[in-house]
């Protein structure tokens, strides 16, 4: 027992004693986890406060700061020289309705394609423009105004504009080039589908099997054309394929000016088949099969280059995009948009350039 020496020390000895640190309980933690995101959620809407002032400012200072806004900054693919070719995206469902981010709301595709057309007819520098489309098609609307201000682009500058189609340009992807002086089509794009679309579904048969009625209550027999709740009458089926008859022949009008083929020779081909890229230029559809770089080699051979830098529009979100754009989101802007996808879901019935086989979830 005298050998066993003990670790505990006496105070008199000259040692310190010796304290143990008492542990943190789990409600310590808590308390910190809960004062962590306090104080995280008070910084986001001081970000977002601060935001809302930048984009207050950006709102008054005028036209002018918001055309420099809308601008798109340019990435140079190749090339050399003053003389500039740009390359403008047209890419997914064509529609007029601005696109809902997390934090952003993105301008619709047709304003979009607007902003960079007048980019690009500002620039003196800009001799042709190269448009990559990789489209299924979209609104009729829609359609029909990207390809007016392609015309107007090309008479008001006198520029050249080729289309190059990439994975899908069909139905209003098509429509939209035609307005090109030349199309290079990819050696697997899709195209064609030239017609009309106007999604019905009825359901009539099967609410009466489960005794549901409906008491809907119209001014006129034909107020209720295209329900789904009731049978459509030859009446009604007649008034709609008069809208959608009218609507192709929109179509095939733009396709023979654009292509200038007889209105004929373009009914024969226009109804409603997808083209290979390779079919496409046997039925006249397209120019020539290519990839990027002979699209650019047509480009500036139509512009009369011989060496020109070609440039990408794109647009870039900066700091300060970004917080107008998530406050105005928050503060500003409370009503609900939806895509054309949702608007499918929930029963969307406009006639549309649209390619149905292409699956509209991106």
């Amino acid at each position: 027992m005298n050998d066993i020496q003990h670790n505990n020390v006496s105070p008199g000895a000259g040692c310190q004693p010796v304290y143990m640190k008492k542990r943190r309980g789990a409600g310590f933690w808590v308390a910190v986890g809960l004062a962590s995101f306090f104080f995280l959620c008070t910084l986001l809407l001081f970000v977002l406060f601060i935001g809302s002032l930048v984009l207050s400012k950006a709102v008054i200072t005028g036209a002018t700061t918001k055309k420099a806004m809308k601008h798109a900054s340019e990435t140079v693919i190749e090339g050399s020289g003053e003389n500039k070719v740009a390359i403008i995206p047209i890419k997914g469902i064509l529609s007029n309705e601005s696109a809902e981010g997390l934090f952003i709301e993105k301008p619709s595709i047709v304003d979009v394609v607007k902003q960079q057309l007048e980019q690009a007819a500002d620039d003196t520098h800009v001799k042709a423009v190269l448009l990559e489309v990789d489209s299924p098609g979209g609104g009729i609307t829609a359609s029909d105004i990207i390809y007016n201000q392609i015309i107007k682009f090309k008479a008001g500058t006198q520029k050249k504009v080729v289309v190059y189609m990439q994975d899908i340009a069909a139905s209003g992807g098509y429509y939209i080039s035609s307005a090109a002086d030349a199309i290079v089509a990819h050696p697997t794009t899709i195209t064609g589908s030239i017609g009309v679309i106007m999604p019905l579904i009825n359901v009539a048969e099967l609410i009466n099997r489960y005794g549901i009625k409906d008491n809907s209550i119209a001014s006129g027999n034909l107020k209720e054309i295209g329900s789904p709740l009731k049978q459509m009458t030859a009446d009604e089926s007649a008034i709609l394929k008069g809208i959608i008859d009218e609507m192709y022949m929109q179509f095939v009008t733009v396709v023979s000016a654009g292509r200038k083929l007889d209105i004929e020779a373009v009914k024969k081909i226009a109804d409603g088949r997808i083209y290979t890229g390779k079919q496409a230029f046997e039925k006249g559809l397209v120019d020539q099969l290519g990839y990027l770089e002979d699209a650019i080699t047509v480009t500036k051979k139509l512009a009369g280059l011989t060496e020109a830098t070609i440039v990408r529009y794109e647009k870039h979100y900066g700091l300060a995009d970004l917080f107008g754009l998530m406050s105005k989101k928050l503060f500003l802007n409370n009503t609900i948009k939806l895509d054309i996808s949702q608007l499918q879901e929930q029963g969307d019935t406009r006639p549309m350039y649209l390619w149905n086989g292409y699956s509209m979830k991106e």
